[in-house]
């Protein structure tokens, strides 16, 4: 009977220990999956930000957060064309993650969203959080890139916009619906102008 009662307890304590590092595994796979976003439409990234503009990025460094002491990168625009909420003209946000040179490390999140300094940007921004902290809706979902060539300025963020514009016809410039219905493939960049009309009509019938 002390056996069979000490292999009982022994089986008790390896489930016990299997169960420990179950629980561990979770916990460390939480944050590779804590930036996952489904896809968004861009109606629902208009909606669901708090702010949206376009600005150039004027500077961006990477510090110790007071508070958590964790690695965060300040970046900073020059902000040009409100299209949602209220913005100032120089408006910085804090998102988690960036390199310090000095201290030879980098610490990036998967998902959040880079910027350079000098790029021109179209951002819609989540509120921001109690520490401060605010990324993009949808990360890099909410961050549009302005590019300029011979035709004028466009802006696009990787996605199709023949799908996730596709919501948003009855907004969406007419000269803009007749390029896409000519394009075979996916359209990759917009009008900028247009792009901004579109996204102010939307603001303008949600209210």
């Amino acid at each position: 009977m002390t056996s069979i009662r000490n292999i009982s307890h022994s089986l008790q304590a390896l489930l016990a220990a299997a169960a420990l590092v179950c629980a561990l595994a979770l916990a460390l796979a939480a944050p590779a999956h804590a930036t996952s976003v489904l896809p968004l439409y861009l109606d629902e990234v208009i909606d669901q930000s708090t702010t949206a503009f376009e600005g150039t990025v004027t500077e961006t460094h990477s510090a110790r957060d007071a508070a958590t002491h964790d690695i965060v990168t300040y970046t900073t625009f020059t902000v040009t064309d409100v299209l949602k909420g209220s913005v100032p003209a120089t408006y910085t946000i804090k998102q988690i993650g960036g390199t310090l040179p000095a201290e030879k490390v980098t610490f990036r999140v998967p998902g959040i969203p880079q910027f350079k300094v000098g790029q021109d940007y179209v951002v819609f921004m989540a509120g921001v959080s109690a520490e401060g902290f605010s990324s993009p809706i949808g990360l890099a979902q909410g961050r549009f890139t302005v590019s300029q060539d011979a035709k004028g300025r466009h802006v696009g963020n990787g996605s199709d916009f023949r799908n996730n514009a596709s919501r948003m016809s009855a907004q969406m410039p007419a000269q803009s619906r007749a390029l896409m219905a000519a394009q075979g493939g996916p359209v990759r960049e917009m009008d900028l102008d247009a792009f901004k009309q579109m996204v102010r009509s939307h603001v303008e019938a949600r209210r």
